[in-house]
């Protein structure tokens, strides 16, 4: 039977249409690199400039994480009924007019509400930049598409600490408000870039049963790709017709989060929902106080940029490992890290300062592999009807954690610098557990294959199965 990924791997294959879109929907990463590099930042220098106690530092961490959420949540209820095309759009453009304003702020609750209402239109486009590439690229290169993007996220990071090595004198002071206005630029590339070329998936059209657009924008992307005009054959649309179709039918007709606990999903989702919150737990409070770590210890912002250097290595690494069964499959490899970064923390604990630079480096380095894998294993798992909802519904959940967390990771660094690391230790013990029960790895699996779709109803490893 001829499928949509069998079409798109061997006739329209990879090619310009998608590097075009890998690059607009790389922004948005590049965009999130640099608001990861700049919430420690900013707030270590505005608790210093405007005088603000652990409590302010929470709220305003808490706040945009709670923006995030609701964004997540929006893009998961809300996205396929807009567009993602669109609210890719109109997300991009907002989120530069807020980041813009942030450079103007003059008190404390102005900023606190930017950070909510940038959280809110930033979580509304993170999710969807992954969903968007990997329902338009060949499934034996997906993880090593999304792998490239996620590396772009920490080219955004790197890019922001040499911007902060300009701007700021430390991690306490400098015209961190210039450096706000220079880095809301990619977001305005990405919304220009979005006008002139983001277009709907073809796999959003059979989902909306839309099947002749569907074909049109499949034949489009073969046009461009090749350069000449591109046409499906009677035979092509008919296979492509008949999967959706089944697809479409073994599917509740109603979206709702009920479908992400149906028994084929229900394990999957408990796991990958605790996978994220947990990862989200090391994530966030690596980035809350990486700058109070490398402040107080007389650490500059050189030795941030070897972590983030490290970042970029472990991306590099990944794109090579992450499409291989050779790991045992992409949880397997989930598992690994985990364990990995149990022992660093413990190394952490017991050397403290004079293993704090190669100890984070190391975090930084693992982390960035694990947090990437995670994410071609939550975009690949769930049906295109259903993918929106997915992603969402696990980034909010993830997401929360950085809501939550700031509460308990400021008395726990004020009490002592390295407590922290008790909690990254057992949190890699739970998540380590999580990863290796994962009922299914997707790794090198065609996306919305009937097959692959019963497999997952009678709960088989597909792994195994072949």
């Amino acid at each position: 039977m001829i499928t949509l990924d069998h079409v798109i791997e061997n006739s329209i294959k990879m090619g310009k249409f998608q590097y075009i879109v890998l690059c607009i929907i790389s922004m948005i990463d590049f965009a999130d690199g640099i608001e990861k590099t700049l919430i420690g930042t900013l707030q270590s220098i505005l608790k210093n400039q405007w005088d603000l106690n652990d409590l302010d530092i929470s709220l305003m961490t808490s706040s945009y994480f709670i923006g995030i959420v609701s964004g997540t949540l929006l893009c998961a209820f809300y996205a396929d009924h807009v567009g993602r095309a669109k609210t890719l759009l109109y997300s991009s453009l907002l989120a530069f007019l807020l980041l813009l304003w942030h450079s103007f702020a003059q008190s404390f609750v102005e900023i606190l509400v930017l950070r909510f209402c940038f959280g809110v239109i930033f979580g509304t486009t993170i999710p969807l930049g992954h969903v968007v590439i990997s329902e338009i690229v060949p499934a034996k290169i997906r993880g090593q598409i999304m792998t490239i993007v996620a590396t772009v996220f920490i080219i955004g990071k790197i890019y922001c600490t040499g911007l902060q090595m300009i701007f700021l004198n430390d991690f306490k002071s400098g015209h961190w408000r210039l450096l706000l206005i220079v880095n809301s630029l990619p977001l305005f590339l990405c919304f220009v870039s979005s006008i002139l070329y983001l277009k709907e998936s073809p796999r959003y059209y059979f989902t909306k049963f839309n099947y002749d657009q569907g074909f049109l924008e499949l034949e489009h992307i073969g046009k461009v790709n090749n350069g000449t005009s591109y046409q499906l054959t009677d035979e092509q649309k008919q296979g492509i017709l008949e999967q959706q179709q089944q697809i479409n039918q073994e599917q509740e007709p109603i979206k709702t989060v009920k479908y992400l606990f149906s028994r084929q999903y229900i394990n999957f989702t408990i796991r990958i929902w605790i996978v994220f919150m947990l990862t989200s737990i090391i994530e966030t409070t690596l980035y809350y106080l990486m700058p109070f770590w490398l402040g107080d210890s007389q650490k500059g912002f050189m030795a941030q940029m070897y972590m983030m250097l490290a970042e970029l290595v472990a991306g590099i690494a990944v794109y090579f490992i992450i499409d291989s069964k050779k790991t045992g499959g992409r949880s397997k490899l989930v598992m690994i890290l985990s364990v990995m970064i149990f022992v660093t923390s413990l190394i952490l604990i017991i050397f403290q300062d004079s293993f704090l630079i190669y100890g984070l480096t190391i975090i930084s380095f693992l982390l960035k592999v694990m947090f990437t894998t995670e994410m071609v294993i939550m975009n690949e798992n769930y049906t295109t009807q259903y993918r929106s909802m997915g992603v969402g519904m696990t980034q909010t959940v993830g997401k929360f954690m950085g809501v939550i967390s700031p509460y308990f990771i400021y008395p726990m660094y004020s009490e002592d610098p390295y407590s922290p690391f008790y909690l990254y230790s057992g949190c890699m013990i739970v998540l380590a557990v999580m990863s290796a029960t994962l009922p299914f790895d997707m790794t090198q699996v065609e996306l919305d294959n009937i097959e692959v779709y019963k497999q997952k109803q009678n709960k088989k490893s597909l792994v195994d199965s072949e």
